[in-house]
């Protein structure tokens, strides 16, 4: 299984709390629905099942680590792999405020 950077800082070091915002990929070993249930009972709600068998899930980030043991996950990212800023620079970046 793949974690982002982000995701494995978020795991190992989470805020009590606060939620985050995940990208599961599914494996292609994997049912789409066993893994939606099992990452409810890890304690994530499922937002909305995206393309190429990915579901949006928000968690509190100190059940971070349980999403990421459930199996048939192949890949869990933040909601913010997807946004570039201006500069191009990946995952995360949060404009200045």
């Amino acid at each position: 299984m793949y974690l982002s950077p982000a995701v494995r800082t978020i795991r190992d070091d989470p805020i009590e709390g606060e939620p985050v915002t995940l990208l599961l990929e599914v494996a292609d070993e994997a049912t789409v629905k066993a893994v939606e249930s099992a990452v409810g009972e890890a304690g994530a709600t499922v937002e909305e099942e995206l393309e190429f068998r990915t579901l949006r899930v928000t968690v509190e980030q100190e059940r971070v680590g349980a999403v990421c043991a459930v199996d048939g996950i192949e890949t869990v990212e933040t909601a913010n792999t997807l946004g570039l800023d201006p500069d191009g620079a990946g995952e995360d970046v949060r404009p200045d405020g």
